[in-house]
């Protein structure tokens, strides 16, 4: 069966001397691995669709007995131009793709976690809403998506575990907000390192105790110098 669907690139590695490896979201049939023959040859002019966070169209040739997919073509559908100037942007985006490389099942689509992925991005993109808050609303939508939705009128919810947090608290009231979907949060820029860390700490938690092995991701040990220290 030919597909025609648009993909955000997750991760790419080296297979062999000359072709590469590379796990795409897909908006139409979840994750999927493509493999790209001859890709490392100079005259081969695929590789750099393939590069993490890029957002393109690919046709294949889908067979369910292969393990790796293989391109018929590619094309993008957006360059992004702004986030790759920003390192703390980049840093984001990339735990980003990390969460979503290790939260999905191969070949279980999620479209509407792929639209909300593709916002993701296109908030950074835009300095539409603070980079922190779009971030952690990525991580309420990942729970809620797979069926973990947090429960903002369960006390427990918060006041027990390693993250507690009071209802009076700044940290607090950010997460109602984000569980409500709402981005739009005054005075998110005079959040203290604490409240940082109160919320990233939280959806953290929540993330380690739904996927087993979420702790190990790499990415979130850059991530927390960003919300631990300012």
């Amino acid at each position: 069966m030919i597909i025609n669907t648009n993909a955000i690139v997750l991760k790419t590695f080296s297979y062999g001397e000359t072709s590469l490896i590379s796990r795409c979201f897909t908006e139409d049939r979840g994750k999927i691995s493509f493999i790209i023959k001859g890709a490392k040859a100079k005259k081969n002019l695929i590789a750099p669709y393939f590069q993490p966070l890029s957002y393109i169209n690919i046709i294949f040739n889908e067979n369910e007995k292969r393990e790796l997919q293989i391109v018929s073509k590619v094309s993008f559908v957006k360059i992004w131009t702004k986030i790759p100037l920003s390192l703390k942007k980049m840093t984001l985006s990339q735990s980003v793709l990390e969460i979503s490389d290790f939260t999905l099942e191969k070949n279980d689509p999620y479209p509407n976690l792929f639209k909300i992925l593709i916002k993701t991005f296109l908030y950074f993109e835009n300095d539409d809403f603070d980079e922190n808050i779009v971030f952690w609303h990525y991580e309420c939508k990942v729970l809620s998506e797979m069926g973990f939705l947090i429960d903002i009128e369960d006390n427990q919810e918060f006041i027990q575990g390693p993250s507690r947090l009071k209802k009076t608290d700044s940290s607090f009231l950010v997460l109602q907000n984000l569980i409500k979907g709402n981005l739009s949060i005054k005075d998110i820029g005079n959040l203290s390192k604490k409240e940082n860390k109160d919320v990233s700490q939280f959806l953290y938690h929540k993330l380690c105790y739904h996927f087993e092995g979420f702790e190990r991701m790499k990415s979130f040990q850059v991530i927390k110098d960003i919300f631990y220290n300012g």
